[in-house]
């Protein structure tokens, strides 16, 4: 899933499918730890050493089917119990975003450091032109950015933006001060 894509489900909300997806994707990555690689290469050292004393083809093909059927076990196995870890780590830092808590490790925001500038300016309360004038561009870039930064958090107008990087700590709130909120000149 995409960090934009992401971060819209949080702001609707959909606590439980991110953390099933996150745990889901943690869980796939990290299935085969080192028991089931030990296992693996114990069954294939099992299966070369009776094909080398010369048991019979079927007799081998037994023995790899049942040790390549345990591998697999233990994966999937594996796979249940870090899924399940991973899943109450991921719905446990998902709720806290939810209540309000504090952002201790947020989803990386899909934005530049540049992006993420920009939609500090307008969470202050800044227009195009005096956020071009604060950091010396032109205010057409300063569009082009407010362009990217609609489309890759998948929102459609500047406070939906603001108000997703504030939930997701890319930017944080307590940091305006009221008098910046003021029309700025």
């Amino acid at each position: 899933m995409s960090n934009g894509g992401e971060a819209l489900k949080l702001a609707h909300g959909e606590t439980e499918q991110v953390a099933t997806e996150r745990a889901t994707d943690k869980a796939r990555t990290a299935r085969w730890d080192l028991w089931v690689a030990i296992l693996a290469y114990a069954v294939l050292t099992a299966v070369v050493l009776l094909k080398l004393e010369g048991f019979s083809t079927e007799i081998v093909a037994l023995v790899a089917i049942f040790g390549l059927a345990m591998v697999w076990f233990m994966g999937w196995r594996r796979g249940k119990q870090l899924y399940k870890r991973f899943y109450d780590e991921e719905l446990h830092q998902l709720q806290g975003f939810s209540r309000g808590g504090e952002a201790k490790a947020s989803i990386p925001s899909p934005l530049t450091p540049r992006q993420t500038e920009i939609i500090d300016h307008i969470a202050r309360g800044y227009m195009n032109k005096q956020i071009a004038s604060k950091l010396g561009i032109s205010e057409q870039t300063v569009k082009n950015h407010m362009s990217t930064i609609l489309s890759k958090l998948g929102v459609s107008d500047r406070t939906q933006a603001v108000v997703l990087a504030i939930h997701n700590g890319w930017i944080s709130a307590r940091d305006i001060e009221p008098s910046e909120l003021i029309k700025q000149d």
